[in-house]
């Protein structure tokens, strides 16, 4: 429940993260948004890693004294994950406090009635993801959900049904003077540009948290088992499963590797590259234009994409998976490189395409919109991974990058395209 608790309120500081992300737009020239954006949205991305990377150790180790063992036979002391963040955020909530202001056109004189204002339409937004909550509890159990096809179904229609809702009660049940300003923003849901940037953006950013999220249960679920045969208590890996059973032994299609690799040392790998590499594409993107940046990546993207569902596919059936592990590691880190390219190109490609007063609520809604890649494709992985066939999740992944690339070219790249130069 506390963990439940902890992900609402870290939704939030996602949803302060969009906004950043929108503000920061007002104060540098269209020349250099790659680089303004790659570079706040490239921090505030290495989070994700810096908690894959020291939440084990921080749960392993307290001042020298020995892990005990708790009840449910954890050794160690998970609780201190908790503790990670909490001197990060002290720290990072007074700064805010002391140097940080409102735009001259964004929130109230008072900041009490802005604080005001913010959490009226904070609890609402944790309204209405409770109703998500509730609508995923209450349909887990159905027949349609139990097939791959529909766990996979329940997931996006989650999220559309929350999406939808809580743009309905952010229209009508807002206070008045924040209504105003929805009212203006609402403008960007009828140019298209919006909906083609917010398709590329959830393949650049959506990805990117997805696999951050799914990464280290890859490792664990490709590289953490072996197959094999028990025989008079001895286990034999490799074989099959009838030769095995004939001969009177019992077969194991899940029994710990002995030579798995450390899933906490690779796990926050793929996030750092991500997180470091998208400055240097919007960097990139100033120089030679974000659509063609993203372009360059799209490809590449593409090709790791089906390139890992292969060698995924080729791994589940070694007798010995680990001999694919460095493998692994390179293509994911390739998928890593290239989707925190294209966090830096397609956002330095929305602060040029669109006006400022426009450039900014695309910003945020587009980076929210993605957000749901973490939500959405580990779950893909896991759905695959229970079915028997974690490749076509990335075969899957692979098909949407193909029409994200078509949509790039056709907009903003081919001769005589609508948005050339961006």
């Amino acid at each position: 429940n506390l963990l439940v608790v902890a992900a609402l309120l870290s939704g939030v500081g996602g949803g302060a993260f969009a906004s950043s992300m929108s503000n920061i737009s007002f104060y540098y020239p269209k020349s250099q948004q790659g680089y303004a954006l790659g570079m706040n949205g490239g921090i505030g991305n290495l989070g994700v890693s810096i908690s894959q990377l020291l939440a084990p150790i921080f749960m392993a180790t307290s001042f020298g004294i020995l892990p005990p063992v708790s009840p449910a036979g954890v050794l160690g002391w998970p609780s201190n994950a908790g503790w990670l963040w909490t001197p990060i955020c002290f720290i990072s909530a007074l700064l805010a406090y002391f140097w940080m202001s409102n735009q001259p056109n964004h929130g109230e004189k008072s900041n009490l009635t802005s604080f005001f204002y913010f959490y009226w339409m904070e609890i609402l937004g944790i309204a209405v993801s409770a109703c998500g909550v509730i609508v995923l509890i209450l349909t887990r159990d159905s027949d349609f959900i139990k097939t791959p096809a529909g766990a996979i179904g329940q997931k996006f229609l989650l999220v559309l049904l929350v999406c939808v809702l809580e743009h309905i009660v952010m229209y009508f049940v807002t206070p008045t003077k924040a209504k105003i300003r929805v009212k203006k923003q609402i403008v960007i849901f009828k140019r298209k540009h919006t909906y083609v940037m917010t398709w590329l953006y959830i393949m650049c950013f959506g990805s990117f948290i997805g696999y951050s999220g799914s990464f280290p249960k890859l490792i664990t679920d490709l590289f953490g088992y072996v197959k094999g045969c028990e025989l008079d208590g001895e286990f034999t890996i490799g074989g099959s499963q009838s030769a095995c059973e004939n001969d009177g032994g019992i077969w194991d299609d899940s029994r710990t590797n002995p030579n798995a690799p450390n899933v906490f040392a690779f796990a926050w790998l793929g996030a750092a590259v991500g997180s470091l590499i998208r400055p240097i594409g919007g960097t990139l993107s100033d120089k030679f234009g974000g659509a063609k940046v993203t372009m360059v990546a799209i490809i590449w993207c593409t090709a790791a994409a089906f390139a890992q569902g292969i060698l995924v596919n080729r791994t589940r059936q070694l007798d010995r998976p680990e001999a694919n592990f460095g493998w692994f590691v390179f293509i994911q880190l390739n998928l890593f490189l290239c989707t925190g390219t294209m966090n830096g190109s397609t956002f330095r490609t929305i602060g040029v395409l669109f006006p400022p007063e426009e450039s900014g609520p695309v910003l945020g809604w587009s980076s929210a919109i993605a957000s749901y890649g973490a939500f959405i494709i580990p779950a893909m992985f896991g759905i695959a991974i229970k079915a028997g066939a974690p490749e076509f999740t990335f075969y899957g992944l692979g098909g949407y990058y193909v029409t994200c690339a078509i949509l790039n070219f056709w907009y903003y790249i081919r001769p005589g395209c609508e948005k050339p130069g961006v």
